[in-house]
């Protein structure tokens, strides 16, 4: 049998004409876009065709707000040991006392999006956030002191 590739390339064996394909990029085009998207804000061509992957999917450009949450980073706290049980425990008293307050009789919606953004002020107020120190210049190895001596 002859397997022939898209480039004009023939081949003995399917699976040398895949690994050519693969190594030289003769796939078609479609296969070679490149496909990101957003969530839930994709326009998909759902075809039932060959693998049963759709091949058309564009995300749309609109989400400014998902775009802002992916962006916006919090500051990392500097949480105790795990072994440090009293401050745990401490912490964990500090979040039901605020949960019960703020949370109290609202909505199950409204619990869940509060729920992350409660736990980690009470965190961050209790341990504080962590302290980087810059790097100061990288040091020199041993063979480079030695090739100076030289």
């Amino acid at each position: 049998m002859d397997y022939p590739c898209i480039c004009g390339r023939r081949f003995a064996s399917e699976r040398g004409m895949k690994t050519h394909r693969t190594k030289m990029g003769c796939l078609n085009k479609s296969f070679q876009q490149q496909r990101t998207a957003l969530a839930d804000k994709t326009s998909e061509n759902q075809s039932r065709a060959q693998n049963h992957s759709a091949k058309e999917i564009q995300a749309e450009d609109q989400d400014e707000e998902l775009r802002q949450l992916i962006n916006a980073k919090r500051q990392k706290i500097n949480f105790p040991a795990a072994t440090a049980v009293e401050q745990w425990e401490d912490l964990d008293s500090k979040i039901v006392l605020k949960l019960d307050s703020l949370i109290g009789d609202s909505t199950l919606e409204h619990k869940l999006a509060t729920f992350g953004d409660i736990v980690y002020q009470t965190s961050l107020e209790t341990f504080g956030a962590k302290q980087y120190q810059s790097k100061g210049p990288p040091k020199r190895s041993r063979r480079q002191c030695e090739m100076d001596k030289l």
